[in-house]
């Protein structure tokens, strides 16, 4: 950056993202706001989507690295992981609000997290469903949203469904093929004693038989379905099967009564990519293609991951502390709605104006010093005396 920006200073921008005290929250806040205010221009309904995005990054020094699963390479690697919360209405989506996922490994010892500036009260361990709860709680009087969705980390989780449903918000979260379900109320209840003396009976208990959902699949068989269209894309009309179906959940060591849902099974045409979500409806009136739209909105969501990697440098961040980390965030979101106001002002002009034009029509406008011979010159002294430094430094403390 400080190589290509004219009048800028390393260290200013070193202190800037890594060590200066400005609020990235309340940046991320102010995003969301600018975020709904864009997303009014777009017909539809409006969701919340959870999901989380990470990356690789080498070493054990940088905040929240660890041996974790990443999806976007489908394995387990040295990573960062955050979360992410995401406006989304029709094509068009925007992050908003992000925490960072702290591994155990980090957690549970107090003196690293506080190393590299974790504040005191996010050194204790919280799930990545905790964290959405976490971001829930900020973004509610902040933004407004239809309904909420999120892949199967937060479908499966009791304790966020049970936020949910506390605030009577409509949701459609996907889960694992091998969650287990009531497919009729299991009315749980205390059993009578059988004795006078010893141990009383405390625990709920029902004699109603659990399936796992894949074993609801199977049972379905080939009726009963109906062909939808949830999305006209650019080549013609998206098409899935789907189903819905009245589902409870419980588990004996809930405090709570069942969890009363609908259960969603999508499918393509030949049967294959078969999703599963816990519908919510407030009303008790679910309707089968407005729960599959919102199941499927979440390719969106992905799209901004794309973006905001690809385009903005999301996964680019050079810091080590916990500041620089949210201030990156921070700054990449604010980017990121940059780039969709952009495209909004201009789709009526230019309606497949994407990131990528974007950034190239800011390359070729904005001045770089890179553009000028002494520019490069300048960069690459910069760059050996840095390397002699750093030999210097090595060889002095060795």
């Amino acid at each position: 950056m400080h190589e290509c920006i004219p009048d800028s200073d390393y260290q200013q921008l070193h202190h800037f993202i890594s060590e200066s005290n400005w609020d990235a929250f309340a940046v991320m806040r102010t995003v969301a706001q600018h975020t709904q205010q864009s997303l009014q221009a777009v017909d539809g309904e409006q969701g919340l989507l959870l999901d989380e995005s990470g990356w690789e990054k080498a070493g054990t020094k940088s905040v929240g690295v660890a041996r974790q699963y990443i999806g976007q390479v489908g394995k387990v690697c040295n990573a960062q992981v955050g979360m992410f919360a995401a406006l989304v209405r029709g094509d068009k989506v925007g992050l908003v609000n992000a925490r960072l996922y702290l591994p155990a490994e980090w957690t549970d010892k107090p003196a690293r997290c506080k190393a590299i500036g974790v504040p005191a009260q996010d050194q204790s361990y919280k799930s990545k469903p905790q964290l959405a709860v976490a971001m829930l709680s900020e973004l509610a009087p902040v933004v407004s949203y239809d309904w909420v969705g999120g892949d199967s980390i937060y479908g499966n989780s009791p304790d966020l469904r049970t936020y949910l449903l506390a605030q009577q918000q409509r949701f459609v979260l996907d889960v694992g093929s091998e969650l287990t379900v009531f497919l009729t109320d299991p009315s749980p209840a205390v059993p009578p004693a059988k004795a006078i003396r010893g141990r009383q009976p405390t625990r709920a208990q029902t004699h109603q038989p659990r399936y796992s959902l894949s074993t609801v699949l199977a049972g379905l068989g080939a009726t009963g379905w109906q062909m939808l269209v949830y999305r006209r894309g650019s080549q013609g009309k998206l098409v899935r099967e789907a189903q819905l179906l009245p589902v409870w959940l419980w588990k004996p060591d809930w405090k709570t009564s069942p969890q009363a849902l609908s259960l969603l099974i999508s499918r393509e045409v030949d049967g294959s990519a078969v999703k599963y979500s816990l519908v919510y409806e407030p009303s008790g009136q679910t309707d089968l293609l407005i729960s599959l739209q919102r199941q499927m909105q979440r390719y969106w969501v992905e799209r901004a991951f794309q973006d905001s990697k690809e385009q903005l440098g999301l996964h680019q961040n050079q810091t080590r502390c916990w500041a620089g980390w949210y201030h990156h965030v921070a700054l990449t979101l604010m980017a990121l709605h940059f780039m969709l106001e952009t495209r909004l002002e201009s789709q009526d002009d230019i309606p497949l104006l994407s990131c990528s034009d974007i950034k190239l029509m800011l390359a070729r406008t904005l001045l770089n010093k890179l553009h000028q011979s002494e520019g490069i010159w300048q960069a690459i002294e910069q760059r050996h005396r840095q390397r002699f430094n750093n030999a210097y430094r090595y060889i002095y403390q060795t």
